[in-house]
């Protein structure tokens, strides 16, 4: 036989002179539902506990009350919908930037997730005061980056108390690679694409036909390698020659089968896409060797790039340098991915 062991638990005391009493607001809250909790044996007596009251304060046990019944609301909205914590990173490309409205997310991330929690994580680097155009651009948000990722993520997957990421991002190549390096390799991990057409907006339009994506492999032998990331635009070899003269260089590509800002429209389109990434270093590896001095030249959606950096594996694949697309300059080094800083320094 079962017992019943729920209490009705108050935040402020009932009696003034209880474990958060108050003189006015006991009596006036004693019945209020806003003011109760229901709460097992065991936590409620830890709640009253003396030596926990710093902990279990009004505010803390008003923010569990909240967390909780937005938590049953989202469930039994869509039962059969995966809790999955929204992260949002927002940055200025050029002289253009973009917010990711949070309802957006809500609606791209529906049927198949419910947010976890209405406060999303939140990487802002819209407001630092160099364009990504100045030098110590990257640096400074590379590392705001990395701290937030380990505070925010990293140990909170590693407790479990991440079930699912839902990525949305806008921002420079290289910052958005960084950014699939450092999030788990792992199913848990959903990416999203903005999508200017028909409405703008996060969600998978799936309304086009299912874009092929293939490798075209560079010439054997050579150390400098450069892969070609060509999705939304077709990047010619002489551009990436010029970033290299006056040395042999083995030129891969990843090409999409239709080129276009607007082309990637599928959420299947994307895991081929980080199939072929996968194969494709793989392969250069196997050709060129795991000491290959290997380039990436984008031409990509956010969203491409989020994966490209998720694939690439640290023991498995060369490191690699990041060149990004600057008007009227041509590709220029920005970042570099399991290279030391000052040897992506060294390379500019």
């Amino acid at each position: 036989m079962k017992k019943n062991n729920a209490y009705l638990a108050h935040i402020i005391a009932s009696d003034p002179g209880g474990m958060r009493g108050d003189p006015i607001l006991s009596p006036k809250l004693s019945d209020d539902p806003e003011n109760l909790m229901l709460m097992c044996d065991p936590h409620h007596r830890e709640i009253d506990d003396p030596a926990k009251i710093d902990r279990y304060t009004v505010d803390a046990l008003r923010e569990l009350k909240r967390a909780n019944e937005e938590r049953i609301e989202r469930l039994l909205a869509n039962p059969n919908a995966t809790p999955a914590h929204i992260l949002r990173i927002a940055a200025a490309i050029g002289d253009n930037e973009t917010a990711i409205p949070l309802r957006d997310c809500i609606e791209a991330m529906r049927p198949d997730f419910t947010p976890a929690d209405r406060r999303p994580i939140d990487i802002r680097i819209r407001d630092i005061a160099q364009k990504d155009s100045d030098p110590d651009y990257y640096p400074v948000v590379i590392d705001a980056l990395r701290k937030k990722i380990e505070r925010e993520i990293d140990g909170r997957f590693a407790d479990d108390e991440l079930e699912h990421l839902a990525v949305f991002g806008f921002a420079p190549m290289p910052v958005l690679m960084e950014l699939g390096r450092l999030l788990p390799d792992l199913s848990a991990v959903s990416v999203y694409g903005r999508h200017r057409e028909p409405m703008p907006g996060w969600a998978w339009p799936n309304d086009r036909e299912p874009l092929e994506f293939t490798c075209v492999p560079g010439v054997p032998g050579a150390k400098k390698v450069a892969l070609k990331l060509s999705i939304t635009a077709g990047i010619s070899d002489d551009r990436v020659i010029q970033a290299f003269p006056d040395e042999p260089i083995s030129i891969w590509e990843i090409r999409s089968s239709r080129l276009g800002a607007s082309e990637l429209r599928n959420k299947d389109d994307l895991s081929r896409f980080r199939e072929l990434v996968g194969k494709t270093l793989d392969a250069i590896k196997d050709q060129h060797g795991m000491d290959a001095d290997l380039s990436v030249f984008p031409a990509a959606p956010a969203a491409c790039a989020v994966e490209f950096g998720r694939t690439w594996q640290h023991k498995v694949h060369p490191p690699f340098l990041i060149y990004d697309q600057v008007p009227e300059q041509g590709f220029l080094l920005r970042h570099g991915i399991g290279r030391p800083l000052r040897s992506v320094q060294a390379a500019s």
